[in-house]
Formats: structure tokens, sequence, C-alpha cells
């Protein structure tokens, strides 16, 4: 462990440095998160046999002994649940959106906390995500897909792009910001191993532009909400403070929770703010709760006229889906449908505008994998299997089963996990081949 990191975690914690130097040589905790876009807790109890202890971060979030390979269990595979690090979820409980908000996730793969926020959103409002690097922005797709949320758009972008993009537009602002990760050294050897004090220092100069273009981003009225996962005060507390004298709109606000301890006082309410240790039982984490000064107001962003359906996806809608998308948009005979309406991105590269339904191809409809995988999607045709069936299913096998012909929402305890084609005496495997359990 790097000599200069343990003094200045000794002098910032003082007579708590022994209890903290234990904790750091204990195991990482691990987690899970019910998502509840798929499955109601009580129906995920009763169809699991996790191993779990009540986390005090969020209200679906558990303590778990996860073993490896449980990514590739069905229930993962059909997003019952989200693996997370317990204390990583306590930024979007603080941050409270609301069903019906526009929310934007800034930097956001591999996806933890844009799912939490779109389960809190539940089907209303808008979300919009955005990762900059274009290997973890497609991580950030998968799970998005995986997990259900319907109103979401993903982006590829710096923030510069998304600020000119959606300047004013969101009632809340959530800027997990890229960190020198101190939090992460019981999870991540990696982490320690980059650890330098000109790290600490970089990273504060990277988060104060990011944190620039969020606030471009905040409607007034607005609330945002800044978090890391390191315990540098450079990147914490003092950040805050460089932030609210370069934006004297910008407010901290008290967190009203019950974990963690409050953040160190530096001046201008830094205590206000809240950090999370190993010994508050979690890993360590620091969140800040901003207000902007004035008014919520709804945005005047341009919409995007919602198209009629062409003929062939019409079709197929009206056979085998029990209620529609209030919106779709096409373009390239690919299909989309939207919860709200399409909004306008400018020149964002968008890897996903609210859900993929699917495309045209030779004058019939194709659904997509991400529309099976939509919460909100309802359909007529379901077929429910069992463990061993559900197993070859994600394996890309065929299943001899004989059902009507047609499209059918192939489920497991009865939540959806992809599609699949019946010819009257089998089911075609529609479960996308780069996800198949090998």
């Amino acid at each position: 462990m790097n000599e200069l990191f343990l003094e200045r975690m000794k002098e910032m914690l003082k007579d708590e440095y022994p209890a903290y130097l234990k904790k750091l040589n204990d195991p990482a905790r691990k987690g899970i998160r019910i998502n509840t876009l798929k499955i109601t807790p009580d129906d995920f109890f009763a169809n699991t046999n996790f191993d779990l202890e009540k986390s005090p971060f969020a209200k679906n979030g558990y303590y778990a002994n996860i073993k490896s390979g449980v990514g590739f269990t069905p229930e993962h595979m059909a997003g019952f649940f989200y693996i997370q690090e317990p204390s990583a979820s306590s930024a979007v409980t603080i941050l409270d959106p609301k069903p019906g908000m526009k929310v934007l996730d800034m930097c956001a793969a591999p996806g933890s906390k844009s799912t939490q926020i779109s389960e809190m959103l539940e089907q209303e409002g808008l979300l919009v995500v955005n990762e900059i690097h274009p290997t973890r922005a497609r991580v950030l797709l998968e799970n998005i897909e995986r997990c259900g949320s319907a109103n979401t758009i993903v982006l590829n972008n710096d923030p510069k792009d998304i600020s000119k993009a959606f300047p004013e537009f969101f009632d809340m602002v959530l800027c997990d910001a890229p960190c020198s990760g101190e939090g992460m050294f019981r999870k991540e050897d990696q982490a320690v191993e980059q650890w330098s004090i000109e790290n600490v220092q970089a990273c504060a100069v990277r988060q104060s532009c990011i944190l620039d273009e969020a606030y471009k981003c905040l409607k007034p009225g607005g609330t945002m909400v800044y978090s890391t996962c390191t315990f540098a005060m450079e990147e914490n507390e003092m950040c805050m403070i460089k932030f609210m004298q370069e934006h004297p709109d910008m407010h901290l606000v008290p967190i009203e929770v019950d974990f963690g301890r409050k953040a160190f006082d530096l001046g201008s309410h830094t205590d206000y703010a809240r950090r999370i240790f190993p010994m508050d039982g979690g890993e360590g984490h620091f969140i800040a709760k901003l207000h902007k000064d004035g008014e919520l107001t709804e945005s005047t962003k341009k919409i995007m006229q919602s198209q009629p359906l062409p003929k062939e996806a019409k079709d197929f809608f009206d056979t085998f889906f029990v209620k529609q998308y209030p919106y779709y948009f096409v373009k390239n005979d690919k299909v989309y449908g939207g919860i709200q309406p399409f909004y306008e991105v400018g020149k964002c590269h968008l890897l996903r505008h609210q859900v993929f339904l699917g495309e045209i191809e030779k004058n019939r409809f194709t659904p997509s994998h991400s529309l099976f995988m939509s919460a909100y999607t309802k359909f007529k045709n379901i077929i429910n299997l069992e463990e061993e069936d559900t197993l070859r299913y994600m394996r890309g096998e065929q299943l001899n089963l004989s059902c009507k012909k047609g499209w059918y929402a192939v489920c497991y305890h009865g939540v959806v996990i992809g599609g699949a084609k019946s010819d009257g005496t089998a089911l075609k495997n529609k479960y996308p081949k780069n996800l198949r359990l090998r």
C-alpha cells in the first residue's frame, strides 16, 4: 500500500485510522439490488435462494454472498437484479428522482446507478444516460436493456456535447465522476496500483470540467448530485467549494439519511455532503446534493414528430401486443417506441432512443431483443419455461414445444427473457448470439 496514501488517511481519520486499517484488510462487501421494473421483491425472494442481508443504502439493496458465475444465471440475465457494491447505491437514494422527472446520468457506465434511477422513475419521465468511452458505453447499453428500462436515451459523448444538446433541460443531474478510486482499494487491485497524488490532482481537474458541463444541463430550480468513490478532499469537499465559487447560483443542501456520516467542514457548508467509509458498512463514497437557484419550468426543447407505423410493424403490434407505445419513430426501416416524446439530440452519438422495437426486412417486421426485454412491453403470446428449458434457450438451442404459430415472449418465473418464433412444432430460438451461455 502506498505510504503517502496511508499518511493522508491517517491525517484525515485521526482516531479512527486504526479502525480503517483493520477494515482495509477485510474482504470487500458484495451486494445486489432487486430490479423492481422486472420483478417484485416478494417474487424475487420466492424464486431465488440468495443469502441476503438488508443494506441501508437503497430500498431494494442487499448485502449478498455472491459466487462467481452469478452474472450468467437466468435470473441475472433476465434482469431480476443488478450486482452492485451496496454503498454505490447511496448516490441515487440521495438524488431521489420522482416519476415524471427528466434526469441525466452524465458518467453512467456500467449502469448500476442508471438502472436504479430508471426503477425510481417507474417508467414515467425521461432518463438520458451518457458514457464517453465507446466500449463502456456498449456495456451501459446492455445493462439498460437487460434491466428493462424503456424511457431511456443512451449516448456516447463527451460531456461538452451533452450540454450543447440539452441546455437547462433536466430536473435532476447525477454526476458520478471518474475519480482516483480510493474507496475501491478493497475491491480493485488496479486502483491501488494506479494511485498517486498526481492522479488525484488530475482527477480533480477533470471532475471540475465535467461538473461545469453538468451545470449547463440542469434547469433553474433543479437538483444535482455529485458523487465519487474516493476519499481525497481535493476531489470531494474542495471540488465542491471550487464549483460553487464558479457557479454562485448552486448551493449545497443538507442530506437527511441514516447511513454514512457528515463530510468535512471546509466552509461553504461542505459538511452538508455525506461520506461513507468501510467502517460505515460500505467501501468508500462521497455524495453531495446541490440546488440551483430559480423555479422549475417545462423545457421548450424541440420534440421530433411522432410518425405513423409502417403497415408491417402495425400488423405485428396489433397481433402480439397487449398495449401500444404512445410514441413511435422510424428511421431507415428501424422502428423505435417511446413512453415519452422523442427529443432532438443534436450531434450526439445516439446508441438508443428509448426502445429499439425492430426493423422492417423484406416486407415483414422483425422484432428486436430489446423489445422483448423492455419492462413496458406486454405480449399476448407468452410461454413460461422451467429452469432446464430456460438454460437450453439461453444457450441458443431450439425448443421442441408444440404451440400455435407466431412470436412468443419467453419467460422464466413470469419475467420475459427474450423472444422465439413458433412454426407450430418447435420454438425457433431468437436469443442474441452475443448473450448466449457457453
